[in-house]
């Protein structure tokens, strides 16, 4: 795409806040997931290695963070969110196995290596996303919380994963391949496939907690938005970013006819809505109530998603 604004430097400022409490809450996530996932060494033991290989090591664990992010604006304190955010960890390394299968998106790399597909075969693979799935589920089933708690929570994500939420999303992507789709269409695709597993976790984490009507509402606020923005740099980044950045050679959704924000609206009209997006992000940062979480950390992970993009595209966004 071609570069048509100077190149401005953006506020990277509080990136560093978000990264180190990623960092501490991160060794939680990663421990439940390693207890919450059978052995490699346990029958069936290559459905095993495959949930592993997906899982570990990881992507940037943004849905897992959120979860706990949630918890932590709500009061919460302990781990009780690592389990969950682990679960919806599970639930979106579900949805890339399946993403990838040849028909599909038919990816052959996943985060710098072979998807599951390509390393275990179709089958295995697909079977694999099953597993993650299920597992997610029976986590979420057992939360050291109320039952009352547990349900809204179930709710919560059950309906971020429908036919309204990621599988939904995933339906419009497929019939979208190789089409001049509308803007509201190309909206409605990203809040279903991206946006709002991300606002789940978000919401979910601060369910765990008894968060009051109002508080989950501007937190709901928060996720839709961040989450469009999400998939929107995603979008850029795969015609900008770099195979570090992406975990594989970028283009792809172009030369699958993917329909994109660059490819629906072009670089001039993607480069609005990144900027629009961002500041209504920062709109709807949740004001402080009482956990210890500040607006800034809201801030530090808006920065981090957009500073994956070259300076070209995130500074005009983030000046």
């Amino acid at each position: 795409m071609r570069r048509a604004e100077p190149a401005v430097s953006p506020d990277l400022s509080l990136i560093p806040l978000w990264s180190g409490w990623l960092e501490r809450e991160g060794i939680a996530i990663d421990a439940a997931l390693d207890r919450i996932l059978p052995p490699a060494s346990l029958a069936p033991k290559r459905l095993h290695r495959a949930l592993r290989y997906a899982v570990f090591p990881g992507g940037k664990r943004v849905r897992p963070a959120m979860a706990v992010l949630g918890y932590r604006s709500a009061g919460g304190r302990g781990k009780v969110a690592a389990d969950l955010g682990a679960a919806i960890e599970l639930i979106h390394t579900f949805s890339l196995i399946h993403d990838d299968l040849p028909c599909m998106d038919d990816d052959d790399f996943r985060r710098g290596r072979l998807s599951t597909h390509r390393k275990f075969g179709e089958a295995i693979a697909v079977l694999a996303g099953d597993a993650l799935q299920v597992l997610a589920f029976e986590v979420m089933s057992t939360l050291p919380v109320s039952a009352e708690l547990r349900l809204d929570v179930l709710h919560e994500i059950t309906a971020a994963v429908g036919t309204f939420g990621v599988i939904g999303g995933q339906v419009d992507d497929l019939e979208s391949e190789g089409k001049k789709i509308s803007e509201a269409l190309l909206r409605r695709m990203h809040a279903r496939k991206t946006a709002a597993l991300l606002r789940a976790s978000l919401v979910s984490g601060a369910i765990l907690n008894g968060v009051e009507a109002a508080h989950r509402a501007e937190l709901a606020r928060f996720g839709d938005e961040f989450g469009l923005l999400f998939q929107v740099v995603d979008d850029i980044l795969n015609e900008v970013g770099s195979y570090a950045a992406l975990g594989r050679r970028r283009g792809g959704d172009r030369a699958k006819g993917k329909a994109t924000y660059p490819s629906i609206l072009g670089a001039a009209k993607s480069r609005d809505r990144l900027r629009g997006l961002v500041q209504s992000s920062r709109r709807s940062i949740p004001a402080r109530r009482r956990g210890v979480v500040t607006p800034d950390l809201y801030e530090g992970l808006v920065q981090t998603v957009v500073g994956r993009l070259p300076v070209d595209w995130s500074g005009p966004a983030l000046a």
